[in-house]
């Protein structure tokens, strides 16, 4: 409101009246002090209050002498002495010109938040530049950090960081985040599903533009999800193990997703050291999500979808992949089941050069059989080859003499290993000890995490993994303090006594009739069918595990002359089709299945998928002789045989 040209300060001791003008509706009227309000007076057409208020004491009072002036002091802005066109009734525009920000005095003319520069978060653009910034360097730092710890911690060479960068900055490219249209489809995405509905109200014509403050938060996760959805956390694992994989290097997805879910590379709380690591973001009062909101994953993808993303990855940004490193990745297999290298790897060798099947290279599809079970496929038929493994009955004698002899309370003490053996053994003895040995070595194979192995272990991995970054009153933290003093004087009063009950514990989690009910990434791991406390006839609790997992267990061969390499086929049972197998293969199944991390019947297709393949290609090539020594064989003169 404004004054007119003869108007006076309000006297608040019952001066002369007061002539103001509302600059909303334009009507005219004399005040007196009575009429104020808290200090300010409302227009009687309107209801809008002006800017002019009453003051405590009449400026008039004071003497004028020739060094000083009179002058009044508003908390508000002092309007002109001139008639101004009404205000609209609708908010400024930020296209319109903005009053001064400032007074006489220095001090702000409109009230502001509490944190400084709030409010000044910019266009939405700018912000969606901030947000992709900080995320897309953070993803940086996490891959940064992943590729040290395989390099150091897990003997990955150097050339690995060297292939990731590469490979990073081409995926980052191909996911088309630093678009100039990135931003305003974002925001067009984000007004549709925000303001679409029959139930929304009727905008105003200035509602089009977009908010200053209202939506800010909305507008950052409308960004943060159009990331994570192009750029997702986990594809730093991907990238990380698509450059192993290139850097042929013997490390498998099953191997990136256990050290990821155990922390031994950084991904599940890695969040918490972005910040450190990156620094603070340039425009942290205008950028309110922080790391845990940027960074932290919701899951590990299992290593079965890792193969899959690493593969999206290498078809998106157009490479060219090589197949997995054989010789690296099946001299690591028969390590672990303490077999002789240097008697089968030539040989699966010879059958990976032979065969090549397709199942080697990566694949985008995340419903084919990941590439280390065709590895194990390939040891399975070259040790079924060697040593004869055809269902000759061979485990149930083993069977059958350690329950003549007493020894099924420690079935492997005796066993001895199989390079101790000499030409001189027979096949079938050799047959044997192969057989021992895999079940000696199929109960070390651990498939648990480290963290799982006793409480102490869980309750840490709790607070440093899955709730780190998290934060609690005084209080908690002492009744957790207290509870935690508590558990370790138990634990001290007898050790020996909580160690056993722990393990016992874990022994029945782990065995329920023989068969590890456990799953992890669709896969189902079996625990070995022997225990120090069961005395079940091991061939029969091999039947039952065998019944669990879809397979239907095959007497022994009876004995014949020239025994030809056996395979295995569907049978219909009861109305279905099972998987039948005999006990010596199914002992080599079970054993490649549990190393390679997947479901026994998983191995058994990729088995048979190979023998087709083999079988095909020796068809070929005897369909090939067979053209070749047909000319020889016949004169040009005389006719061929023509068959009915």
């Amino acid at each position: 409101m404004d004054y007119n040209n003869g108007g006076a300060s309000p006297d608040p001791y019952g001066g002369d009246s007061i002539h103001l003008v509302c600059d909303y509706c334009g009507s005219a009227d004399d005040y007196s002090a009575e009429d104020a309000e808290d200090g300010q007076f409302t227009c009687r057409t309107c209801s809008v209050v002006h800017a002019t208020q009453a003051t405590a004491a009449d400026p008039h009072d004071f003497p004028a002498t020739a060094s000083i002036s009179v002058r009044r002091v508003a908390t508000q802005p002092t309007p002109k002495l001139a008639t101004r066109t009404p205000a609209p009734a609708y908010p400024r525009t930020p296209h319109a010109p903005a009053r001064a920000a400032f007074d006489d005095f220095g001090e702000p003319t409109e009230p502001r938040d509490f944190a400084p520069g709030a409010g000044a978060w910019g266009q939405p653009e700018d912000l969606g530049a901030r947000v992709r910034e900080r995320y897309v360097q953070g993803l940086q730092v996490i891959l940064q950090r992943q590729l040290e710890e395989l390099v150091g911690r897990h003997g990955a060479s150097a050339l690995v960081c060297g292939v990731a960068g590469t490979i990073w900055l081409r995926w980052v490219a191909a996911s088309k985040v630093f678009d100039d249209m990135w931003a305003c489809q974002v925001l067009a995405d984000h007004n549709k599903h925000s303001g679409g509905g029959d139930n929304k109200k009727p905008e105003r014509e200035d509602d089009n533009i977009f908010p200053q403050q209202k939506d800010r938060r909305g507008v950052e996760f409308a960004f943060l999800r159009s990331l994570r959805e192009l750029l997702p956390i986990y594809s730093t694992l991907a990238v990380s193990f698509l450059a192993c994989h290139v850097a042929r290097e013997a490390i498998l997805p099953s191997d990136i997703y256990r050290w990821a879910m155990e922390s031994k590379i950084p991904y599940l709380s890695v969040f918490a050291d972005v910040d450190r690591l990156l620094g603070s973001p340039l425009h942290l009062q205008s950028f309110s999500l922080d790391a845990k909101q940027l960074f932290r994953p919701v899951k590990v993808i299992g290593a079965w979808q890792l193969e899959a993303a690493a593969g999206s990855i290498a078809q998106r940004i157009g490479m060219r992949l090589p197949s997995v490193n054989f010789y690296a990745i099946a001299q690591r297999c028969l390590k672990d089941l303490s077999l002789p290298v240097d008697k089968i790897l030539p040989h699966a060798c010879r059958i990976y050069e032979w065969a090549m099947p397709a199942e080697l290279w990566l694949s985008s599809n995340p419903a084919r059989v990941p590439t280390r079970v065709c590895v194990m496929a390939i040891l399975v038929v070259t040790l079924r080859i060697l040593y004869n493994i055809n269902g000759q009955g061979i485990w149930e004698n083993i069977c059958e003499e350690r329950r003549n002899t007493g020894g099924g309370a420690d079935p492997h003490s005796s066993s001895p290993t199989l390079w101790m053996l000499d030409d001189s053994n027979s096949k079938e003895f050799s047959m044997g000890e192969l057989l021992c040995a895999i079940e000696a070595a199929y109960d070390k194979i651990n498939v648990m995490h480290d963290y799982s192995s006793d409480l102490r272990s869980y309750l840490k991995y709790c607070k440093e993994v899955v709730f780190s970054g998290l934060t609690c009153s005084t209080e908690d933290e002492h009744l957790v303090e207290i509870f935690w003093d508590m558990y370790k004087a138990s634990e001290d009063v007898n050790p020996k006594v909580h160690v056993k009950s722990q393990s016992q514990g874990v022994e029945e989690r782990a065995i329920t009739n023989g068969v590890n009910k456990r799953s992890r990434d669709g896969t189902f791991i079996e625990a070995s069918f022997h225990s120090s406390s069961s005395g079940h006839d091991a061939l029969q609790i091999l039947k039952s595990e065998m019944q669990d997992h879809g397979f239907h267990y095959m007497p022994p061969r009876k004995p014949r002359k020239s025994d030809g390499y056996l395979c295995y086929r569907r049978r219909r049972l009861s109305g279905g089709f099972v998987y039948v197998a005999h006990a010596d293969y199914y002992m080599l199944l079970r054993a490649f299945a549990k190393l390679a991390e997947v479901h026994v019947r998983i191995m058994h297709i990729s088995v048979l998928k190979l023998e087709s393949r083999l079988a095909g290609i020796e068809d070929r090539i005897e369909r090939s002789l067979n053209t070749l020594q047909s000319p020889s064989s016949t004169t040009k003169d005389e006719p061929r045989p023509v068959s009915d």
